[in-house]
């Protein structure tokens, strides 16, 4: 950075760019150590270069020229952009540049152009005034040509923050009472700029309202001097409200830009201020613009041997070794235990004051905002009372313009009135005429008598008519009257307790802000002492009530950590406390199991034990009862030798025999289930026991479970055949073996079609689960489809009950139309009716007419004289009858300019209470 601003100080007094000569002629970059070449040693040197071409861009920053500034910004967004950018470009105003010249004219100024009184009084009422200009914000705002500034080029930032900093070097810094008198005016003034606004569009509709009635009455020469007097007045208040808008702008301008040029300064002072305290060697030069310490510091080559000149420095030349400094540390004193646990109890109860405080602050804190919104509640409710009153005269008003319409055809309606005795004024004519053959015709005179009494009467009605909208007009005036005094005092009373309220609120707010500002620093005393007591480590040197905050804060941040940090290993060892318990119990469960498998197991051998020793006792018995058969000795050889061990053998296949059945038991088991076979279908062809193609039963597999039970129970049955009958012999023996072996084969092979059907069995129970689930979803799609239908339906019947409404109002409206037009018809062919009878009878009246003329012409002089003089007193009459129209007609137009005059009064007034309402909510 410290290179960028030697390169702005070589290059302060060149000329632009574009000039080559000039660029020559400036000097290199020195690198000397004697000490920096700017800025210069004088401030007076420095104010002496600056002014020279100050309008020019420098060389280094002439790329940087070339840009728009941006357009000024107005007073509410002043604010915002002022506090977050202190870029300035240098024009011919010096420090000021930020803003445009004052040539420039504001755009607000061309957004409401008038015409000028006398221009507008002294055209006709047929000339159209020019048109005003509407400058749109979109054309007034300046477009970006270049494409956005990239923030992360450190070199361009540091250049355009040093020219921030030499730009805003003479900028006045104000205090802080200044500054925030001048921001409570910024507020005012843009509260006022609103309701100025609105009071100038309103006074521009006002004289387009005005315009348009004097183009209205520019046929009548009485109404359109008042009508122009009207359009001269709102002009000259549509000047007054342009100028008090340009006022109030160019002075809220003005204060934006003392509080920008004050951000500015006091930005550059802060880092002028850090920079001095990153350099302390080099404190008293101006701002620090060293060269060569700002590129040693900056250069990573020699930032290793800084740190340890730095660290080296701190080490033995710090505050901290100097009794009495600010930043000296205080070596705090051993206590004993007791001490300690004493000192750390008075803690712990300063701490419980100080919260018990901080919770009876916060208290009052939210009672005080419960307040507030309160207030703000009540501001809203006389707000929209005052809207509602504004919206109450606008609809008067409104009635007041639909009311004009009416008077117009007033107008029209007296025009015809007018027409009507212009022509009665032909058939007087015409009359008089007539009388002045009376002498001669008798009966002339009478229909003559006729025609006037008719005209007289008609004239009579006229008049009453006149007379009946001539009261009219007074009542509703009246009335109109009566309710603008009502009207004014109900606002006066209104303004009266709003002054109050507002006087009332307004203390109360000054009360509750002393006990809060009160309350506030009892609470910063209070949170000094905590942290000074629990050693609370300051992140910052800001020693407010929000730097104290945000210190505890941090404080409570990490202890919320750590305490965060211990609730996760107890949540850790919460689940895996869990996971223990749960294996535990699963173990538990199997134990369990283990123990019911071990308790059927024992259960098991004990009954098997028991059948096996009924089983011996059985076989005892039988053996004990048996004796050996004459057929022993012709079936095995008689040798003494081994006749005990044969003896043996027999006695233990015995009781074997005795439990295989024996082919007979078989054959009898086999007929006799010939006709039953096996439950669950019948056995596959080509095994073993399979049935025969008789149905005979060969093979114990093909019975059932009953019949295997009755084949090998021991226990004989009177119905049952001898199970061990015949004689023993071994061939027998190994057939009745050979037989079961073939049983058990044949028993297998069923046990694994009985495994194999089971399995296909279980296959197709989870295929038609599966089969059900699918259909179930089906069924709720299909159901859902159903309801979108049936709801679809529903609107679309619903549709059609509407659409078959709006038809049948249709009919209703279209037989409704043929019966007036049948109205009209019948009306037009009366009205034809009639014009022919009237045209037949002016025919026979002209006709007659001509024939009286003709008398008339022979009549004396002394006839035509009075009907000349009665002549004459009609047209007097008509002339006084012209002369109360027009008066009554000037009467109409000076009470429509008084009503508008009233209008546009009670407008400003609404304006000036509308901007005094802001101005007391700001």
């Amino acid at each position: 950075m410290n290179g960028v601003r030697r390169l702005l100080g070589a290059t302060t007094a060149s000329s632009s760019p574009p000039q080559e000569p000039q660029l020559a002629q400036i000097a290199p970059l020195s690198f000397a150590k004697s000490g920096p070449t700017w800025p210069p040693s004088s401030p007076s040197l420095a104010q002496q270069a600056l002014p020279v071409d100050a309008t020019k861009p420098t060389a280094a920053l002439f790329l940087k020229k070339d840009r728009r500034p941006p357009p000024p910004t107005s007073a509410a967004d002043e604010d915002n952009t002022g506090s977050t950018s202190f870029q300035s470009t240098r024009s011919s105003a010096g420090p000021s540049g930020i803003y445009s010249p004052p040539s420039q004219p504001s755009p607000t100024r061309t957004q409401t152009i008038s015409n000028s009184p006398s221009s507008v009084a002294s055209s006709s009422p047929s000339s159209r005034l020019p048109s005003r200009k509407s400058v749109r914000k979109s054309e007034t705002e300046w477009k970006r040509t270049s494409a956005p500034l990239n923030t992360r080029d450190e070199l361009l930032m540091s250049l355009m923050a040093s020219e921030a900093v030499v730009d805003s070097r003479d900028f006045e810094i104000l205090t802080a009472e200044e500054v925030d008198e001048l921001k409570k005016e910024q507020q005012v003034l843009t509260s006022r700029l609103g309701a100025m606004g609105k009071k100038l569009s309103l006074e521009t509709k006002i004289r387009d309202a005005a315009l348009s009635l004097s183009r209205v009455n520019a046929s009548h020469k009485k109404v359109s001097k008042q009508t122009e007097e009207q359009l001269d007045a709102a002009n000259r208040r549509v000047e007054s409200a342009q100028k008090e808008y340009w006022r109030v702008s160019d002075r809220a301008n003005e204060i934006n830009k003392k509080l920008l040029e004050h951000r500015a300064g006091v930005l550059s002072h802060s880092v002028r201020n850090m920079e001095k305290k990153m350099f302390p060697s080099h404190a008293s030069e101006d701002s620090g613009y060293d060269s060569s310490n700002r590129s040693t510091f900056m250069s990573p080559t020699t930032s290793s041997m800084t740190g340890v000149s730095t660290s080296s420095q701190a080490r033995f030349d710090g505050a901290h070794l100097f009794a009495g400094h600010a930043d000296a540390v205080i070596p705090q004193r051993k206590l004993s235990p007791e001490a300690a646990a004493a000192e750390i109890s008075s803690l712990e109860e300063k701490l419980k004051a100080v919260t018990e405080s901080l919770t009876v602050a916060g208290k009052k804190q939210a009672e005080m905002a419960r307040e507030l919104s309160l207030l703000q509640l009540e501001k809203q409710e006389v707000e929209t009372m005052m809207g509602l009153e504004l919206q109450n005269a606008e609809d008067t008003i409104s009635a007041l313009e639909k009311e004009l319409p009416r008077l117009e055809g007033l107008d029209s309606e007296v025009q015809q009135l007018l027409e009507e005795k212009g022509m009665w004024e032909e058939e007087r004519a015409q009359l008089q005429e007539l009388e002045s053959g009376k002498r001669l015709a008798r009966g002339a005179e009478n229909m003559l008598e006729e025609i006037r009494k008719n005209n007289q009467q008609q004239l009579e009605e006229k008049d009453a008519e006149i007379q009946e909208l001539h009261a009219t007009w007074e009542a509703e005036r009246k009335a109109w009257d009566q309710e603008r005094t009502r009207l004014e005092e109900e606002k006066e009373e209104d303004l009266k307790e709003m002054h109050s309220e507002m006087d009332r609120l307004r203390e109360d707010d000054e009360d509750i802000l002393h006990q809060a500002n009160q309350e506030l620093e009892a609470s910063r005393e209070a949170l000094r002492s905590m942290v000074a007591h629990h050693g609370i480590v300051l992140f910052s040197r800001d020693s407010s009530l929000q730097g104290l905050l945000e210190s505890i804060g941090t404080h409570l941040e990490g202890i919320h950590k750590k305490l965060e940090t211990h609730s996760r290993v107890e949540a850790e060892w919460e689940l895996s406390r869990r996971k223990l318990e749960d294996d535990i119990r699963s173990g538990f469960d199997k134990r369990e199991l283990l123990a019911r498998d071990v308790e059927d197991a024992r259960r098991e051998r004990d009954s098997a034990k028991r059948e096996t020793a009924s089983l011996e006792s059985r076989v005892k018995a039988d053996l004990a009862m048996l004796r050996s058969p004459p057929t022993l000795a012709s079936s095995f050889p008689s040798d003494s030798g081994q006749d005990t061990d044969v003896g043996m053998i027999i006695a233990a296949l015995m009781p074997v025999w005795q439990i295989l059945p024996s082919p007979e038991a078989r054959a009898a088991k086999f007929s006799g289930n010939g006709q039953r076979s096996y439950r669950t279908g019948s056995p596959t062809p080509g095994t073993p026991g399979g049935a025969n193609g008789n149905g005979v039963i060969t093979s114990l597999s093909d019975l059932d479970v009953r019949s295997l039970k009755s084949l090998y129970d021991t226990r004989q049955t009177p119905g049952s055949p001898k199970v061990g009958g015949g004689t023993f012999t071994v061939e027998a023996f190994v057939a009745r073996v050979q037989a079961l072996i073939t049983d058990d084969r044949a028993l297998i092979e069923r046990l694994i079609r009985f495994a194999q059907a089971h399995d296909l069995l279980k296959k197709n129970a989870e295929r038609a689960q599966k089969l059900a689930q699918d259909g179930n979803t089906a069924l709720e799609t299909y159901q859902k489809q159903v309801r979108i239908l049936e709801e679809r339906n529903m609107s679309m019947a619903a549709r059609q009950a509407a659409m078959q409404e709006e038809l049948q109002m249709l009919h209703d409206t279209i037989e409704r139309i043929t019966a007036e037009k049948r109205d009209v018809e019948m009306l037009a062919a009366e009205q034809a009716e009639e014009c022919r009878q009237l045209t037949a009878a002016n025919n026979t009246l002209s006709a007659r007419t001509l024939t009286l003329a003709e008398e008339a012409a022979s009549a004396p002089e002394m006839v035509r004289k009075q009907l000349e003089a009665q002549l004459s007193d009609c047209r007097k009459a008509l002339e006084l009858a012209q002369d109360e129209v027009e008066e009554m007609r000037s009467s109409e137009q000076s009470q429509r300019i008084a009503l508008l005059d009233e209008l546009n009064s009670m407008q400003t007034e609404n304006g000036n209470l509308r901007a005094q309402l802001r101005a007391v909510k700001k």
